[in-house]
């Protein structure tokens, strides 16, 4: 799986075309029919939209073929269905698409058309509720997963950019000094001996300097899309990498033994009873306090004022109800007013989900949650940056 990031996030979008096709769909990670169940859930989502392009846009047979021809081919590759994660996201615009595959699990499958990409879908992927990343330390190979409450899944990393094992380092210096023919070890040599060999300082000092390297080619990688990175591996090797870390989301506590692949269910699982307090306290502690944020002016419950305070980069944390139908309208920025429409119209897209990407384009947050969760009766509530004037035009 390869990290979908916060930037990428961002400049999906700020896209727009004259018609912009988004669909979502359940996908399993394994499957005993060849993905079956995967398969039906986007060829039914590309017969409505094919209807909707015919019957509300009024597309030709053959501009309605161009736009989805992309999506409608992975129907054809058996090979695409075998890489899946929990989400596919499928955007269509201008003969073009863009595949995102996240670990996000939902329960039906989806689509949208207008001018713009929907995004919302994404949001839990790169605003950091309820994700995080696992670093199993293992020196013949490190592994890095992305998680969730739901799903775990490995992060694969390029050995050519990042320095992924300590033992095919120190085998790879040994095989190039036996062709040299050289029989003693320089400098270069003692920085990669030592790990089965020598004193327990010279050992810690040989992984030390390993998880140096190592640390500053992933740490670019974490911090494209910062979340909480937890350690696993045998008790002697966390306190090492904690001395060589320099990510500002490491967080305390670790899972304690010698892990292999085979064991990422057991990962997951502890990996989770650690890094669950840390969310439910992050989003308990948000949540209640709305209400003194309110006494302060620091809290929004009114939809247009949560509204144009998004679009002007005011809110820090946003909650959005899951079950929310889709608020039609614009943003008049020079009138710094909402003008809501009863339908959707040309050019016209759904304030809300405008509004979350404003949020994440400005580093804010936004939390996804079921309506019962949401403070007041609107679909949404806002925390503010600062206090801002909220009367309503």
């Amino acid at each position: 799986m390869k990290i979908f990031d916060r930037k990428k996030f961002v400049e999906l979008s700020q896209k727009s075309a004259k018609i912009y096709v988004s669909i979502f769909a359940p996908t399993s990670r394994l499957s005993t029919n060849g993905y079956k169940e995967d398969k039906i859930h986007l060829k039914n989502q590309l017969s409505n939209v094919e209807k909707d392009l015919e019957n509300k846009y009024q597309l030709t047979p053959r501009e309605i073929k161009e736009l989805v021809e992309p999506a409608a081919d992975l129907l054809k590759d058996s090979e695409f269905w075998k890489y899946n994660s929990d989400l596919m996201a499928i955007y269509l615009a201008n003969g073009e698409m863009e595949l995102i595959q996240v670990p996000v699990p939902i329960e039906y499958s989806s689509y949208f058309i207008g001018t713009k990409p929907f995004t919302l879908p994404l949001i839990p992927e790169v605003s950091g509720n309820g994700h995080y990343y696992l670093l199993v330390l293992n020196l013949e190979k490190i592994h890095l997963y992305e998680a969730t409450r739901n799903v775990i899944q490995e992060i694969i990393l390029d050995p050519e950019k990042v320095a992924v094992s300590l033992v095919a380092e120190e085998e790879d210096f040994e095989k190039q000094q036996f062709i040299q023919g050289q029989g003693g070890i320089g400098a270069a040599g003692a920085m990669f001996h030592g790990h089965g060999e020598g004193s327990d300082e010279e050992k810690k000092k040989t992984i030390l300097n390993y998880f140096h390297r190592m640390t500053n080619m992933l740490e670019p990688i974490l911090n494209k899309n910062p979340m909480p990175l937890y350690l696993a591996g045998v008790d002697y090797l966390i306190p090492l990498y904690r001395e060589a870390n320099k990510y500002n989301h490491l967080m305390e506590g670790y899972i304690s033994g010698s892990f292999t692949v085979k064991d990422m269910d057991l990962l997951h699982q502890e990996s989770w009873e650690l890094a669950s307090p840390n969310f439910a306290e992050e989003k308990a502690s948000l949540l209640e306090s709305f209400e003194s944020k309110k006494v302060e002016d620091l809290a929004l419950e009114e939809t247009e004022e949560i509204l144009k305070a998004a679009f002007t980069g005011a809110i820090d944390t946003l909650f959005v109800s899951k079950n929310h139908d889709h608020l039609w309208g614009t943003y008049d920025k020079e009138a710094h007013s909402i003008n809501t429409h009863k339908t959707q119209e040309n050019g016209i897209h759904c304030l809300i989900d405008e509004a979350a990407s404003c949020v994440i384009r400005s580093k804010g947050k936004v939390f996804l949650l079921d309506p019962a969760e949401i403070p007041g009766d609107s679909p949404m509530a806002g925390i503010l940056r600062y206090p801002i004037a909220t009367q309503t035009s």
